[in-house]
């Protein structure tokens, strides 16, 4: 494990994913704000318990670029969330020039064009183009990788000065479609950050295999939906509680992968014809933690949903005129193919953030794939940082209406169905 992104400083004696308590998780996020000169604005959206909470951050009263974040749960982590996904967003949307190297497409995707996003860089033209010094987690070797893999404003018209100035002159017109802002994670701690980065990667990879099993094989992959009566007393109280707060069936649909890593869907059907954007995902060593995060998640997004306007209404996906990639972006997962209902089954999770990495990066490795990360921002009280997973789907972004393809990964589990 890198050395030079983590340190060799004793974690502090938390179980599992968290570094601190809520309290302290709370106190450090409130003194990274002031760091940066901010202020933490937070409103209940609405004031359930659990629901979701909004944090702005502020400068001289003013909102700053991306500074916008909501947290799910019960009150006290939902607001703990919302200020440091406020703070994530804030400093992923700043990205310092002074990191950035310039390299051409063809060495920034050398060794890794299973990647949908990458085998675009090593077929197309060598031209050079913005990258970050990222660290293989495992053996600390520094990777060169594109900019645009984890941020979408990179290759946004507006930013094409900005580009230039770089000295980025690749045309992103195909690759840009690929662009996800995916990876990018806040905690009191880089290790921390890290777990729930890699979480967060391994979430969006099973998603995007889930979708291609269900709407692109031949024959679509029974779905596994989690009986409800198999979860324990705390995840079925918040299932019947998901489902009275929508007014109607929530699926709690088990989507693990090849990679062990225990990962779950919150689906409620959408009205036909329209996309199931109503949804929770989550993935964790602890299956318990995962299926709570799908669950929470599931009521955050209809929270929201139900008291804010849709940044995205009147937005026409540009899948429709391809209809295997449309049903994907509707994503009605129980329209196609069987279901099959499982039991749910808790697992041993690891006890620090520093043990859950480790695991994480043990299972990554085992399936041949290899996490790198790049700290943007790191101290005392708050580190924000972006992970990379060269070869795990992103495929996921059809649902978004964007009219991507699987890579490699992808590909052969739709021949595997």
């Amino acid at each position: 494990m890198s050395q030079v992104l983590f340190g060799t400083g004793a974690e502090r004696a938390q179980s599992g994913e968290r570094a601190v308590d809520l309290a302290r998780a709370w106190s450090h996020g409130c003194a990274a704000v002031a760091e940066l000169g901010l202020t933490a604005h937070l409103t209940p959206v609405p004031a359930d318990d659990p629901g979701a909470w909004r944090c702005v951050l502020r400068r001289d009263d003013r909102p700053v670029l991306g500074g916008d974040g909501s947290g799910k749960g019960a009150t006290g982590a939902a607001r703990v969330g919302a200020v440091f996904e406020a703070l994530e967003h804030h400093l992923s949307r700043n990205l310092p020039p002074r990191h950035v190297r310039v390299i051409g497409a063809h060495e920034a995707a050398a060794g890794l064009a299973d990647d949908a996003a990458l085998a675009l860089l090593a077929a197309g033209p060598d031209r050079p183009l913005a990258c970050l010094p990222y660290r293989d987690l495992l053996d600390d070797a520094e990777r060169a990788l594109p900019v645009f893999l984890s941020s979408p404003d990179h290759v946004a018209d507006h930013h094409a000065d900005a580009r230039a100035a770089l000295g980025d002159t690749y045309d992103y017109a195909a690759a840009r479609r690929y662009s996800l802002n995916s990876g990018w994670a806040a905690g009191t701690t880089p290790v921390e950050a890290a777990v729930h980065a890699i979480n967060e990667i391994i979430e969006r990879d099973a998603m995007s295999l889930l979708l291609i099993a269900r709407f692109l094989a031949r024959r679509p992959a029974p779905l596994h939906v989690v009986r409800p009566a198999t979860l324990p007393d705390d995840l079925a109280a918040l299932h019947r509680r998901a489902a009275d707060l929508l007014g109607g069936p929530v699926h709690l649909v088990d989507m693990t992968t090849d990679l062990g890593v225990p990962a779950y869907w919150a689906h409620t059907p959408a009205p036909p014809g329209r996309a199931a954007r109503v949804r929770g995902c989550g993935a964790s060593l602890s299956a318990r933690y995962a299926a709570e995060r799908a669950l929470t998640e599931l009521i955050q997004v209809h929270s929201i949903a139900t008291h804010e306007a849709d940044p995205r209404a009147g937005r026409v996906p540009r899948t429709t005129d391809h209809p295997a990639l449309h049903r994907c972006h509707l994503a009605d997962l129980t329209a196609a193919g069987a279901v099959r209902p499982v039991a749910f089954t808790d697992t041993d999770a690891p006890a620090t953030p520093r043990e859950h990495l480790d695991v994480l990066l043990r299972c990554l490795d085992l399936a041949g794939y290899r996490a790198y990360g790049w700290p943007r921002h790191v101290t005392g009280h708050l580190a924000v940082l972006n992970v990379c997973v060269p070869g795990l789907e992103r495929f996921m972004l059809v649902t978004d209406g964007v009219p991507v393809l699987p890579g490699r990964r992808g590909r052969d589990h739709r021949t595997r169905r």
